[in-house]
């Protein structure tokens, strides 16, 4: 009989080490063999947790969906304070793992199944973020406007090569966030 518990926690490990490949090594690094000795086991304790390669690679870009989305999103909304609830989406947004993100937009442009999650998660962050500029300032085409800047920004961060330098992404979120609180302010 199988233990759940630990084929839970070997699942787990293959996602978390997914997300390490993807970000150390890009998509192209994202192999069952090179995934099986990160994990540190056999490919037949990857089948007996997966049944196939495809089954792992949806399950893999739903845990990343589901752990930086949906999650971030019900952190967000159980924030009732819209000032303090900017900050958690701009801190989310600064920790996220930006090359593993970054490499999963690639990984979207080749496979249609990661592409279609991929613009679900869009429209969910997006939607995450105009919500609480809106709750913020009142203003739901200024607050539209804001949640893509922000997310333009991210994104775009993600995308360029060179220095990726999280304190400059921070600094200038940092600047829409100011500006969406002093129209609070002006606003109130």
């Amino acid at each position: 009989m199988v233990d759940a518990s630990a084929t839970t926690s070997t699942r787990d490990r293959f996602f978390v080490a997914g997300m390490e490949l993807l970000a150390e090594e890009g998509y192209g690094a994202l192999k069952l063999a090179t995934l099986c000795r990160r994990v540190g086991v056999t490919t037949g304790s990857f089948y007996h947790s997966f049944r196939n390669w495809q089954d792992y690679t949806q399950q893999l870009i739903e845990y990343w969906r589901v752990e930086r989305t949906e999650r971030a999103a019900e952190l967000a909304r159980a924030e009732v304070d819209p000032a303090q609830r900017i900050e958690l989406l701009l801190r989310l947004g600064v920790s996220l793992p930006h090359s593993a993100e970054a490499a999963i937009r690639v990984w979207s442009g080749v496979e249609p199944d990661v592409g279609a999650v991929q613009e679900s998660v869009d429209r969910d962050r997006l939607a995450a973020v105009t919500e609480a500029f809106e709750d913020l300032t009142g203003d739901a085409a200024q607050s539209a406007d804001l949640a893509h800047a922000a997310f333009y920004l991210v994104i775009g961060f993600e995308q360029s090569t060179g220095d990726h330098d999280v304190a400059v992404l921070e600094r200038i979120l940092r600047a829409l966030q100011e500006r969406a609180l002093g129209q609070a302010v002006q606003a109130g």
